[in-house]
């Protein structure tokens, strides 16, 4: 039977290659037998990454990659029930602060993969020719020096690799030109200083004091996509790391700080732009999503990603846009939020070997920069920032690679966000009159530090 299965696999696979398969052993067969592996992507670029997986295709031609597009709401509920009746794809590209949700889903790195290759031999009568070939994975060592230093601080669990990063954003200012001139600012705004006057002079009312022009979207949770990672760097550059060695850290001595604690700061800063009686006063959430209202010119800045550039211009084309970087309150120590997808390999995959191999190849210095350039969104990778930061429109982003750090290390990210936008949301409530305003501001800090260590 076994020797029947051969001779007719040994059938097909002359048909698919359309030539003799002379001289080959049982082995060598089976080594490049036809394979598919399914890849689930979200937000990467389908045609970017299909045409690595093309290009992988020609150095293998037994192996072919089918990269599907999953919408972002759905990609939990299918890939848990993909796991569960052992349909699931071979390789994910998830969000970063995803990782810890799925780590025991994942396979590990491995340190090195062995992988068949198919050429061929003779001037006149083309035979196949079947060699193995060991490739090295990347350390964490060799992640930590060739890729920003984010990325082994967020892809190492248990000592083990789950993924790689095809592109690392970071939040930038964007901002309308036109309106930015007819408010009578010739130069964009550099620090948060001159940021802050940019926003009172380009911040319009009515007759009844109702916001017709926002000179920005910040201060509020609900209506700005970007508030998390916001008040995140606010919170960062203030001295916060949001937590550390796994423990959550932004309430960390808040009895004897009070209202000086940083954290608290952080959150003044962010809320003033959403109260009336702050001369910065800019936003509420009345006018509605953020993005859709500098998108159809209502507001002067908008705090976003790279990845937002594209569908900027999509929803506003005709627009005179522009990107500085972050502020930063030490510019001696600039940090920045990082915002990035990696690519990881599905423990239950049966062709893990070979998937490991496909996010090698795909990582590789050249088919990076090839993706980075077709996506516009800043490499990943060291050796490809000085040439990025001469790009106009990568450059606010590559310059900034370096210094971004993601916030959250844990295992649910969307009770992390919602503790954060939670408390914002109930700062801005007024004080009742029977309770002592740092004490209520005290235990909001708490509270929230308390839900988002239930989460790592």
């Amino acid at each position: 039977m076994r020797r029947r299965l051969f001779a007719l696999f040994s059938l097909s696979l002359i048909l698919l290659l359309g030539v003799g398969c002379k001289g080959l052993s049982e082995q060598e067969l089976l080594s490049v037998q036809p394979v598919t592996l399914t890849y689930w992507t979200v937000f990467n670029d389908v045609d970017a990454l299909q045409q690595l997986a093309d290009a992988y295709h020609r150095e293998h031609p037994y192996i072919t990659i089918d990269v599907k597009q999953i919408r972002y709401e759905e990609f939990d509920k299918l890939f848990v029930n993909a796991l569960a009746d052992d349909v699931a794809p071979d390789l994910v590209s998830l969000h970063v602060r995803w990782l810890g949700r799925y780590q025991h889903r994942l396979s590990g790195m491995p340190q090195s993969v062995k992988i068949a290759s198919l050429t061929y031999k003779g001037k006149y009568s083309k035979e196949p020719v079947v060699t193995f070939e060991t490739h090295a994975m990347p350390s964490a060592r060799t992640i930590q020096s060739n890729f920003a230093g984010t990325v082994a601080e967020d892809v190492v669990y248990d000592g083990y690799i789950f993924g790689l990063p095809l592109t690392l954003d970071s939040l930038a200012i964007y901002y309308n030109k036109d309106l930015l001139d007819q408010s009578g600012i010739a130069t964009a705004p550099t620090t948060w200083e001159e940021l802050r006057d940019a926003i009172k002079e380009t911040t319009r009312f009515d007759a009844n004091g109702n916001i017709v022009q926002s000179g920005i979207s910040l201060g509020t949770s609900q209506t700005i996509p970007n508030a998390t990672d916001i008040f995140a760097a606010l919170m960062m550059q203030n001295g916060v790391n949001v937590m550390d060695k796994g423990t959550v850290t932004l309430a960390y001595n808040i009895r004897s700080l009070q209202s000086s604690h940083p954290t608290l700061e952080a959150l003044r800063f962010y809320t003033d732009f959403a109260r009336p009686t702050k001369d910065v006063y800019s936003w509420n959430d009345t006018l509605g999503d953020a993005f859709e209202s500098f998108a159809q010119g209502r507001s002067v800045f908008y705090m976003g990603f790279a990845y937002d550039q594209s569908r900027i211009r999509a929803r506003a084309p005709q627009m005179n846009l522009a990107v500085i970087p972050l502020p930063q309150l030490n510019e001696a120590k600039p940090v920045n939020v990082a915002n990035y997808w990696v690519e990881s390999v599905v423990l239950k995959s049966e062709q893990r070997d070979i998937a490991w191999d496909f996010i090698r190849f795909i990582t590789l210095p050249d088919n990076i920069k090839t993706y980075s350039a077709a996506t516009a969104q800043p490499s990943p990778l060291r050796a490809h920032i000085a040439e990025q930061k001469e790009d106009p429109t990568l450059g606010p982003f590559a310059t900034q690679v370096l210094t971004a750090k993601n916030w959250y290390h844990g295992r649910d990210i969307d009770t992390a966000n919602a503790a954060l936008k939670n408390l914002i949301s109930n700062y801005l409530l007024p004080y009742p009159e029977d309770v002592n305003p740092d004490k209520r501001d005290q235990n909001l800090l708490l509270d929230t530090a308390r839900i988002i260590q239930q989460t790592l």
